[in-house]
């Protein structure tokens, strides 16, 4: 099958998180015991942004493969390419001219492709709307959903608060800690939920769906 094949590839991407806990194991800031410094913390930042990174491009992955065939609802949502600021449900009839000659599946994944360019997947809500869209049960995926809610949550607070800490009081850092065993927990929540997409796709799709 296409679809996963194209996930295959999010295997290395996941090796590449992996190689960052091993380098922050090998950096001279990383305590035995205790607490590390910032500085040394930063590169299992950097990691859960790469590994969320994966996450989300999974899900695109999927959903530019699956939505094109998906049911009129779910494609009601997406606008006609070359519309993507107006509404999705009104374009004038003009607007299709300049894809004469196009088969209708073209033009459906065209427009899908353009819309998940801005597409993001920051809940698990949002998570289990876009396998409701494709077709995919939540049922092959349940069991990493409180790894993935905080996964998305520690992810956010890193990217638009720089991991702050507000916290107060004796030992007080200007960082959240964030350990290398909670990163390998996400990292196993990640792989098995490409192990989801593949349980999904042989138990969940019809064969015109199976591209």
């Amino acid at each position: 099958m296409v679809v996963w094949h194209l996930l295959m590839r999010y295997a290395e991407t996941i090796q590449r998180v992996e190689n960052l806990v091993r380098l922050y194991e090998t950096h001279p800031g990383a305590a035995g015991r205790g607490r590390s410094d910032i500085t040394t913390t930063d590169i299992l930042r950097a990691a859960v942004v790469l590994l969320y990174a994966t996450v989300e491009e999974m899900c695109r992955t999927v959903e530019a493969q699956l939505l094109p065939f998906s049911s009129e609802e779910a494609l009601n949502s997406v606008p006609l390419i070359g519309t993507s600021k107006g509404r999705p449900e009104k374009f004038f009839l003009g607007k299709l001219a300049q894809y004469r000659g196009k088969k209708v599946e073209e033009v459906l994944r065209e427009s899908v492709e353009a819309h998940l360019e801005s597409a993001s997947y920051t809940s698990v809500e949002e998570f289990c709307a876009f396998l409701k869209r494709v077709g995919l049960s939540p049922k092959h995926f349940k069991e990493h959903f409180k790894e993935l809610a905080s996964l998305m949550d520690r992810r956010h607070h890193i990217v638009h608060q720089a991991d702050r800490n507000d916290g107060r009081g004796s030992g007080h850092h200007s960082a959240r800690s964030l350990g290398r065993n909670q990163v390998r927990t996400w990292i196993r929540t990640v792989q098995g939920i490409c192990q989801g997409f593949q349980q999904a796709f042989t138990n969940d799709l019809p064969k015109y769906k199976r591209v």
